[in-house]
């Protein structure tokens, strides 16, 4: 009886043990997100690039009821999303919200799934400050996938491209986007990054809105982890007022593999609000 009791004890200091580490890693990551989540909420305000737009994408803006002007930093979503990890996975559902910023290229995306109140995996997709960075932790602290450099930075600014429809705001007063009409129905936009140019094509529908999204050789990885480039499709619909803002309820993206065309991750946005905040300056 008091070898087990002897097992037990250190079998509850391991375990407090574990739980202490579990809890400083996952500290840790969250201070991290933080400051990333910051970082894109204090960039440049959003000024008013109406007279530079086609006259298709700046009606899509100002119908969605894009605002520009002195403080209007990011904005804020909240979704329901579910992501799938491999072709021909099951999808799984995570929580997520996203702060976009509207002055300049950037994003944080942070993602929970969870059982009840406990984190079984938390997942962060970003591009801040010209960087981007991809990692999921397990528990939120042990590090599962970690992704950056040069095709990640470039992947992520095609993501920022690919939701602006999610971020009227950001259509309306980034500078930094380029746009041009490539048909009655499609519009370009271009992002100039350090490690290339993004570009993506977006078609509008009979009403004025955007409904589908398409790009050339976005950076991807095969099944053993290699890094291609593939096409890259996605869609929008459910337009509704979201909080101040009229936003397609409902997308999705996927890939165009060799053998064929396969959505990986689809969300519906339940909430949007602007993050108003002092502004700072370009550079």
């Amino acid at each position: 009886m008091q070898t087990a009791g002897l097992f037990l004890i250190l079998a509850l200091i391991a375990l407090c043990g574990l739980c202490a580490v579990v809890f400083t890693l996952s500290l840790g990551f969250r201070r991290r997100v933080a400051r990333l989540w910051t970082r894109a909420a204090q960039g440049p305000s959003a000024e008013d690039q109406g007279d530079r737009l086609p006259p298709a994408v700046r009606a899509f803006a100002l119908r969605a009821g894009a605002e520009a002007g002195p403080g209007h930093l990011a904005l804020v979503l909240t979704q329901a999303a579910e992501l799938r990890r491999r072709r021909g996975g099951l999808f799984a559902p995570f929580r997520a919200r996203q702060i976009t910023a509207l002055g300049e290229p950037g994003f944080v995306w942070q993602a929970r799934r969870g059982f009840g109140p406990l984190t079984l995996l938390r997942v962060v997709d970003s591009f801040t400050a010209g960087e981007g960075r991809l990692e999921a932790r397990l528990f939120g602290a042990l590090t599962v996938a970690r992704m950056n450099g040069v095709e990640t930075t470039l992947g992520e600014a095609f993501r920022y491209l690919a939701e602006l429809p999610w971020t009227p705001d950001a259509i309306l007063g980034n500078p930094d986007l380029v746009w041009k009409m490539t048909a009655d129905d499609e519009a370009e936009v271009k992002l100039n990054t350090r490690v290339g140019t993004a570009r993506v094509v977006f078609r509008f529908d009979g009403h004025g809105d955007i409904v589908a999204m398409e790009a050339r050789d976005r950076p991807a990885s095969d099944p053993e982890g290699r890094p291609v480039r593939y096409d890259w499709r996605g869609r929008f619909g459910d337009y509704r007022q979201i909080g101040a803002r009229r936003l397609p309820a409902y997308g999705e993206v996927g890939y165009v593999y060799p053998d064929g065309y396969e959505v990986y991750f689809r969300a519906r946005v339940t909430d949007c609000r602007t993050a108003p905040g002092q502004g700072g300056g370009r550079g």
